[in-house]
C-alpha cells in the first residue's frame, strides 16, 4: 500500500511535457515570443486553431501589454501530424517528442512590458493532463524616439484577461447568500 501512493505522488510529479521561452528581437519595432516544448515519448501537444468538441488548442494569453501589440495569432511550427483521433473521434493536428509555437509582437513605444502564459493541452493514448499554463514576463526598451508606453486597453477579448476587475467584484452577484450562511 504504502508503494502504491509512493508511485502515484511521483506519477503527479513527473510532467510529460517540458516548455520553455525566449525573447527574440528581431528590431526595435518588432520582437517574438518562442515556447519550444519536448515532449515525452508516447504524449501529444495539440496544436492551434482546433475544432470544438475537441481537446484544447494551444492559445497566447496576456495580462498585461503595454508599449507592445501582437502581431498576428500564435503560429505552430515544426513537424505538425494530422491524424484521426479515436478519442475524441475527430481529425486533430498535434505535435511529438517536440512542440514550438511562435507569436510575433509589435513595440509600438520607447519602453515595454508584455506577461503572460501559453496555454496547451497534451493526452497521450489514455489520459489527457488538464490545460497547461506556460507563464512569461518580458519587458525592455524599443525605439529611443518612440512615445512613452501606456496601457493597452484594447485587448482581444479571446486572449484577454481583464486585469482591473477585482476578484470581490466575481463574488458580488452571491455575497448576500453567503453572508447568510455567517
Amino acid at each position: 500500500l504504502m508503494v502504491l501512493g509512493l508511485t502515484t505522488a511521483f506519477a503527479q510529479i513527473q510532467d510529460p511535457v517540458q516548455f520553455k521561452t525566449e525573447w527574440k528581437k528581431i528590431s526595435d519595432t518588432e520582437a517574438q515570443i518562442v515556447f519550444t516544448g519536448v515532449i515525452d515519448e508516447g504524449w501529444h501537444v495539440y496544436s492551434t486553431g482546433l475544432p470544438e468538441g475537441g481537446p484544447i488548442s494551444a492559445t497566447f494569453n496576456t495580462d498585461t501589454m503595454e508599449g507592445i501589440e501582437l502581431d498576428g495569432k500564435l503560429m505552430p511550427e515544426g513537424k505538425e501530424i494530422e491524424a484521426y483521433d479515436k478519442v475524441f473521434e475527430m481529425q486533430l493536428r498535434y505535435f511529438e517528442e517536440k512542440a514550438t509555437f511562435i507569436q510575433k509582437l509589435k513595440i509600438t513605444a520607447a519602453n515595454y512590458f508584455i506577461e503572460g502564459y501559453l496555454q496547451y493541452g497534451s493526452c497521450d493514448d489514455e489520459n489527457c493532463l488538464p490545460p497547461t499554463n506556460v507563464e512569461f514576463s518580458y519587458s525592455g526598451q524599443g525605439a529611443a524616439g518612440a512615445p512613452a508606453a501606456t496601457s493597452n486597453e484594447e485587448k482581444p477579448a479571446a486572449q484577454a484577461v481583464d486585469s482591473n476587475v477585482s476578484t470581490a467584484d466575481y463574488w458580488a452577484p452571491v455575497i448576500d447568500k453567503l453572508n447568510a450562511f455567517g
